[in-house]
């Protein structure tokens, strides 16, 4: 989807879903562990700071457009809310910025995962909806990773 802002910014949001085999507190356990995202998460590869409201947190990770590039930056989390959401903004504001969230809700003995990220700025502009619409595999691949993760988790004694 892609909408116009009041600043006269594109914003585009890609966002995926999935159906995950544990509850949304123990898909909440391995997002909000940042400490443990090297070991299984291929898109953010690091994420320091503290799991609330305000917090700045310092991420690196690895481009979304398939280069293989890394980078890092400041993210300030938005939500953080047990089992219900984890949501993070960072980038230059009116440049190019996004909003990553990951929204958790009950779905029978599961979770029904929502994850994307709403991107915004004049860079936006210039890349298409089509340019940001190649991320996909990249989110998708992230939420294949948590699949795995909550498997070995469950598996483990």
């Amino acid at each position: 989807m892609a909408r116009r802002l009041s600043s006269g910014a594109t914003m585009v949001r890609l966002e995926t879903e999935t159906r995950l085999d544990a509850t949304p507190t123990e898909v909440w356990n391995v997002l909000s562990d940042f400490a443990r995202y090297a070991e299984w998460n291929p898109l953010m590869l690091e994420a320091r700071g503290e799991v609330k409201p305000g917090a700045r947190v310092a991420m690196r990770v690895t481009s979304p457009d398939g280069s293989g590039k890394r980078y890092g930056f400041n993210a300030t989390l938005v939500r953080a809310e047990p089992g219900v959401a984890l949501e993070w903004k960072g980038g230059v504001p009116g440049v190019l910025s996004g909003l990553h969230y990951f929204r958790l809700s009950p779905d029978g003995t599961g979770t029904r995962l929502v994850h994307g990220e709403d991107f915004s700025g004049f860079i936006v502009t210039l890349m298409g909806r089509k340019r940001i619409e190649g991320f996909r595999p990249a989110y998708e691949g992230l939420n294949h990773a948590l699949a795995a993760r909550l498997r070995t988790r469950a598996a483990a004694p």
